[in-house]
């Protein structure tokens, strides 16, 4: 099996030398961030650069990052090799020089770094190492260690010592885009290696404060769309998020809806707030959404019939 090297395998790292930011200079970054689908990413070894396959969740709360990866043998990622998960500190650095409206950032994973090998192989391949020089116990498949005092040395990973990751960050929208991954499948190791460019991005599942429009997006909204509803009689809250979830998601394809906050009051009723580039945009899209019929043919399963009222303003600036 390949060496896998830890700093091209998780997305966290960084002790910065200079003063920074807080994490909350970064607008709009607490709370969950999770794949919108399997994505593939270049993974240098010894026989060259190959392709992998992989699924995150990454939680900012504060100055702190907690992050779960899982990384796949298939492009479907339907087949689990290992599972990583770290903690660690984030430090907000400033304005990127070369992606406009994105931040420099480092990540500092100095916490715990858990693995959890999902197949044999992968087991054996941890087990090759000298004992004690990857976890304090022998690998079972399934079985969880954390390695952050003991190290890896089979994958690379240094004792009880933070790594370091120079990235960009970007959010817009409701989604989440780290910077993009050199194609060498090196490590962003060193402030010279920081991206110059942003990779697919992750949506918010949960969490987070109500965003400020236009703090990540140097264009302003100028239509706002107030829209009100009760959920279905027997629907789980977490369905009509869900429900909601895909329909942002599909809205955000045309890049007009800048953002949108759904909450949940009492007694079954939502409100959903939908900030605009323009009155034309907002009319445009929602006329593309009455084709939707794949999407828009499973709301009555998670809304009220009849408990839509919908307003929409003029922002004055």
């Amino acid at each position: 099996m390949k060496k896998f090297s830890v700093l091209t395998l998780i997305s966290a790292l960084a002790c910065a030398t200079e003063t920074g930011f807080s994490a909350t200079d970064m607008p709009a970054l607490d709370g969950t961030w999770i794949s919108t689908s399997c994505e593939l990413r270049p993974q240098a070894g010894p026989d060259g650069v190959n392709p992998w396959h992989l699924t995150r969740s990454v939680i900012f709360n504060g100055d702190r990052i907690d992050a779960h990866f899982t990384t796949f043998a298939d492009a479907n990622c339907s087949t689990p090799l290992v599972e990583l998960k770290f903690g660690g500190e984030v430090r907000v650095l400033g304005a990127s020089d070369v992606v406009s409206g994105a931040k420099n950032v480092d990540l500092i994973v100095n916490d715990y770094l858990t693995i959890t090998p999902r197949r044999d192989g992968f087991s054996d391949f941890l087990n090759s190492a000298q004992p004690g020089a990857c976890g304090n116990e022998r690998w079972q498949t399934g079985v969880e260690q954390n390695i952050y005092k003991t190290g890896c040395s089979v994958m690379g990973v240094a004792a009880d010592t933070p790594s370091n990751e120079f990235e960009v960050l970007y959010v817009a929208s409701g989604l989440l885009y780290f910077g993009a991954r050199p194609v060498n499948g090196k490590p962003l190791d060193t402030p010279q290696s920081r991206p110059t460019a942003l990779q697919v991005p992750l949506q918010l599942a949960g969490g987070g404060m109500t965003r400020q429009v236009g703090a990540a997006d140097v264009r302003v909204p100028t239509h706002v769309e107030i829209v009100n509803f009760t959920q279905a009689d027997g629907a789980d809250p977490a369905e009509v998020r869900a429900f909601f979830e895909d329909i942002t998601i599909r809205m955000n394809q045309n890049d007009t809806l800048l953002y949108r906050t759904v909450a949940q009051g009492e007694d079954g009723n939502w409100l959903c707030i939908n900030y605009w580039l323009s009155h034309e945009a907002m009319k445009e899209l929602n006329a593309q959404a009455q084709s939707w019929t794949e999407l828009t043919s499973e709301i009555n399963k998670v809304v009220k019939p009849g408990s839509f009222r919908l307003s929409s303003y003029a922002l004055n600036r």
